[in-house]
C-alpha cells in the first residue's frame, strides 16, 4: 500500500530536515563571530546527523551563549529539540523566530510540526497560514497545509492545497505524490497517473518510489476500466478540457492493451498516445511538460527503457532485476541522459480541475 502522508510524515520530515543541514553549513562560512562558535555549530550538526540530539541540543545552547545574535543557532536548536521529541521546548524556541526577518518557510514548518505533535492542530494550522502569508509560493508549506486538511478528512481542501503548491512551486516533488494519492482515492485516475509520474521524475528521496510505481502500474488498469464505462460520453466528443482530451485519446487506443496491462503494452500505448497527442491536441492546450518530456524520450530512442524504469519493478521485481542485469549499459546510458535532460515542470502545467468526489 502507498504509505499515507499521516503515517510517513514524521519519517519524511526527519529525512527532509537532515537534508537541510547542508545549506546551513554553507550559510555560516563568513558570518561567525569566532572560530570557536563555528566549530561548536559544526559539532552540533554532526551530532544531529548521527541522531545524537541530546548532545546537539547541549552544543547549540552553549554556542548561543557565546553568539546570542546568530539566528541559525536558534533555528537549528529548534530543529534538534523537535527531532529529539521535546516539542514543548521546540515551540518555545521557534515561536519567536517566525516574527524575525531571517525566518524562512522551514521555520514555520518546524513550529507547526511541533504544535501538531502536541495534538495542537489549531495552532499548527495558524502557523502554516501565517507562513503562507510570508511565503506565498512555498511548496513545502502548501504540502503541510494539505496534510493538515487531510488529517481532518477535509479531502477537497487537502487536494486544493497540494495543487496550489504544484502551481506555485512546480519543482517541489512531495505535492505531486500527495495529489496523486488523493486523485486515485477519489476515482480520478488520469490526474493520479500524471501527478505520480511527475513525482517519480522529480523526487530525490526514493523512500516511496516503489509504492508510487505500483500505484501507477495498477492505475493504468483503473483508467482503462473507467474509460470503458465512459466511452459513450467521450467517443466522438470535441473535448473541451484537458483531462477529457487525454481520456478521449486513450479511449481510441484501448485495443493496444486488450491483452492486459504489462510494461510492454504500456510502452506501446503510451508511445501511440504521445504521437497522437502531439499531432492532434498539443496545439489546443498549454504545453504540458510531462508530455513534452515523453516526446523527447521517444525521439531519442529512450522511451522503452524509461517505461521499464517506470513500471518494470512494479510488474515483477524478479523480471526487472533480470532485465537490468542483462541491459546494464542501456540503463546506465538512460540514467545519465535523464540527469542531463531532466523533466522540468512549468507553471503552465497547472490545469484548474479540482473536483473531488
Amino acid at each position: 500500500m502507498f504509505c499515507s502522508f499521516t503515517a510517513c510524515m514524521p519519517r519524511f520530515l526527519k529525512i527532509l530536515f537532515l537534508y537541510f543541514l547542508l545549506p546551513f553549513r554553507a550559510f555560516a562560512q563568513d558570518a561567525w563571530p569566532s572560530p570557536e562558535v563555528e566549530q561548536m555549530y559544526h559539532h552540533a550538526q554532526d551530532y544531529a546527523a548521527m541522531g545524537n540530539y541530546r548532545d546537539a541540543v547541549t552544543t547549540y545552547r552553549q554556542a548561543i551563549v557565546l553568539a546570542p545574535a546568530m539566528f541559525v543557532l536558534y533555528k537549528e536548536l529548534g530543529r534538534a529539540l523537535y527531532l529529539s521529541g521535546n516539542y514543548k521546548e521546540a515551540v518555545q524556541t521557534l515561536q519567536p523566530l517566525i516574527k524575525k526577518t531571517g525566518a524562512d518557510a522551514e521555520c514555520f514548518l518546524l513550529l507547526a510540526q511541533s504544535h501538531l505533535m502536541q495534538k495542537d492542530s489549531k495552532n499548527a494550522r495558524s502557523v502554516i497560514n501565517r507562513g503562507l502569508e510570508r511565503f506565498p509560493s512555498s511548496g513545502l508549506l502548501y504540502n503541510e497545509q494539505g496534510r493538515l486538511f487531510d488529517l481532518k478528512d477535509h479531502r477537497e481542501q487537502a487536494l486544493d492545497s497540494w495543487r496550489e503548491g504544484i502551481r506555485k512551486e512546480p519543482a517541489f516533488a512531495a505535492n505531486y505524490a500527495a495529489a496523486a494519492k488523493a486523485c486515485f482515492a477519489s476515482g480520478d485516475a488520469v490526474w493520479g497517473l500524471l501527478y505520480g509520474e511527475i513525482y517519480l521524475n522529480l523526487s530525490t528521496d526514493t523512500t516511496n518510489d516503489s509504492a508510487v510505481r505500483k500505484m501507477l502500474f495498477s492505475g493504468y488498469k483503473t483508467m482503462f476500466d473507467n474509460l470503458a464505462n465512459e466511452s459513450s460520453k467521450l467517443a466522438g466528443e470535441n473535448a473541451k478540457v484537458f483531462e477529457d482530451a487525454v481520456k478521449e485519446t486513450y479511449l481510441t487506443l484501448t485495443p493496444v492493451v486488450s491483452d492486459g496491462i504489462t510494461t510492454e503494452s504500456l510502452t506501446m500505448v503510451r508511445t501511440r498516445f504521445i504521437m497522437d497527442w502531439m499531432d492532434k491536441s498539443e496545439k489546443k492546450y498549454p504545453p504540458f511538460s510531462l508530455f513534452t518530456y515523453q516526446d523527447y524520450l521517444i525521439r531519442n530512442g529512450l522511451f522503452e527503457i524509461y517505461n521499464e524504469w517506470l513500471f518494470g519493478n512494479a510488474e515483477s521485481p524478479a523480471e526487472y532485476k533480470a532485465w537490468t542485469d542483462f541491459h546494464p549499459l542501456e540503463m546506465y546510458i538512460f540514467l545519465q541522459k535523464k540527469k542531463e535532460h531532466p523533466l522540468v515542470p512549468e507553471t503552465t502545467d497547472f490545469y484548474n480541475q479540482k473536483n473531488v468526489r
